[in-house]
């Protein structure tokens, strides 16, 4: 087993050569490191590595070194698989400084773009980014009257339920004590992890400074779009959509201008999954909020040079168009007033008879120019109250959409794309067997027998009203395109003004009330 184990860390230091993540000078220093951190004896014939296992990442290296440890070795490593190998890999890098010294380096003399390139490429390759997870997603599109909604099936991350994140706050007072406090804290970044907690140890920050204040950069481990990255507050603090996050996001694009950066609602039901730390998400990547088309436009006196623009989204959303201080000041009275807005015809109510705000924004801005004074801000307009008919929320996904999606509709979600639970992936394939029975009443009374499917029922049978024949060339593309328009729907439950002509009368009015 010892000559597999040197075999295989050999393997692992010529990938990592290989991927400069070390140097041909390290190779000597490296060998002798793994020897003692394996506890093994070393001879001076070197075994002769497989050029295709040097092919392999370096994640799919560690876990077969992994699987070459015995007992003890695994004893003297770590408490968990993950753990062991996210050493392993750790085992490689540099310590922090170092990698921001090479990044500002890069920065300095190439430009912000290659600097984030090759730091995005080194969290790739240290497997900080699970890229082999995230190859497993499904992802498609789907044409609707907004626009192409994008879907990906998310087989990484397991579905979080709501009442279960509205929690966190709470809990958070009885977890004060425990370190890292939140899976975002700064105290993850080389972090060995636990039971409870994933390893960090192949974790490394970029420092960030936000309108004067600190802040870190980094990338999603779970990438849901190109270059998704999470900016981080140095502090462990509750979320807060104000003044100062606007500041910020805006801090952000005057320095990474390629990038959109956006924040989750800062209250439960209509924000993110992790509400206790204050943070946004970024990312170089166009999403189906910003193709969709105007619903009509809107002009303020106080603010004549900024272009205000009623979407046609399902999700009630302001696109403002003009300048940094423009754009500062017009967003903060929004805030203002839409934190104190009533529409009590609507069902929109501003907060609860003790005082609880319901009314929330999600807001997401883009740099239209690098060299130009000009910004696209987008300000969506939430509210989460509930009531005995929707107790998940009144503006939320309704329960007869739960068998698609029932968790939170966050920043993602909210400009368009769809992260949908694991589960759906195999129980897709299942309905598509049922469908392609072509015999309604044999594939509900089949599906009445399956725990997992039994929730599907009405909407296989609203597909087989719908759709006169299935086949395999057909199947996947109907419930593919289906599952598209059931996301369309939880995104129309979601918007506070519906596009109706009530709806449209009530932005009108809120909008007037900017002017007042």
């Amino acid at each position: 087993m010892t000559d597999k184990l040197i075999y295989l860390t050999e393997t692992l230091l010529t990938k990592a050569i290989a991927i400069r993540l070390i140097e041909q000078r390290d190779l000597i220093y490296f060998r002798n490191h793994y020897a003692q951190l394996f506890n093994y004896e070393l001879t001076n014939n070197v075994t002769q590595t497989n050029p295709k296992l040097a092919q392999l990442n370096l994640a799919d290296i560690a876990s077969q070194i992994y699987l070459a440890l015995d007992g003890n070795q695994i004893t003297s490593l770590g408490n968990t698989k993950e753990q062991i190998e996210t050493r392993i890999i750790d085992e490689l890098m540099p310590r922090p400084s170092t990698i921001e010294a090479k990044f500002r380096q890069i920065e300095q003399t190439q430009g912000i773009e290659p600097a984030l390139d090759w730091y995005y490429l080194l969290s790739q390759n240290t497997n900080y980014i699970k890229t082999a997870d995230i190859a497993r997603n499904q992802s498609w599109s789907t044409e609707t009257e907004y626009g192409n909604l994008e879907i990906t099936i998310n087989l990484s991350k397991p579905e979080k339920d709501p009442l279960e994140i509205a929690k966190l706050k709470s809990l958070q007072k009885k977890t004060t004590g425990s370190y890292p406090q939140c899976l975002l804290c700064t105290e993850n970044e080389g972090y060995s992890g636990d039971f409870n907690k994933p390893a960090r140890q192949n974790h490394r920050m970029l420092q960030l400074n936000l309108d004067n204040n600190a802040w870190y950069f980094q990338y999603s481990p779970y990438l849901y779009y190109p270059e998704h990255s999470i900016v981080i507050n140095q502090q462990h603090q509750d979320m807060q959509i104000n003044q100062q996050a606007l500041k910020n996001m805006f801090s952000f694009v005057e320095q990474i201008p390629h990038y959109l950066i956006g924040s989750n609602s800062d209250i439960p039901i209509v924000g993110g999954s992790i509400l206790n730390h204050d943070h946004y998400q970024a990312g170089n990547y166009v999403f189906p909020l910003e193709k969709t088309s105007v619903r009509f436009s809107h002009s303020l006196v106080k603010f004549s040079d900024v272009t205000i623009n009623y979407l046609n989204w399902p999700l009630s959303t302001l696109q403002l168009i003009g300048s940094k201080s423009d754009l500062l000041q017009l967003a903060e009275l929004v805030i203002q007033k839409w934190y104190t807005y009533k529409n009590p015809k609507l069902g929109i109510i501003s907060a609860s008879e003790q005082g609880v705000r319901h009314n929330a924004i999600t807001p997401i801005l883009r740099k239209l120019s690098a060299s130009n004074d000009s910004y696209c801000l987008y300000l969506i307009l939430r509210n989460n109250r509930t009531s005995d008919e929707h107790p998940e929320g009144i503006f939320h996904p309704h329960r007869e959409l739960h068998h698609i999606k029932k968790e939170n509709i966050g920043l993602i979600e909210a400009m368009g794309l769809a992260i949908l639970p694991g589960r759906l992936a195999a129980e897709l394939k299942e309905i598509e067997n049922l469908l392609l029975l072509n015999d309604a009443d044999s594939a509900v009374t089949s599906l009445l027998f399956d725990d997992r499917l039994v929730k599907h029922e009405e909407w296989l049978k609203a597909l087989y009203m719908k759709y006169p024949l299935f086949s395999p060339n057909n199947v996947q593309q109907i419930l593919q395109i289906e599952v598209g328009l059931k996301f369309s729907q939880v995104l129309e439950n979601c918007g506070v003004f519906k596009l109706c002509s009530s709806g449209d009368s009530g932005l009108r009015e809120f909008l007037s009330n900017l002017d007042s």
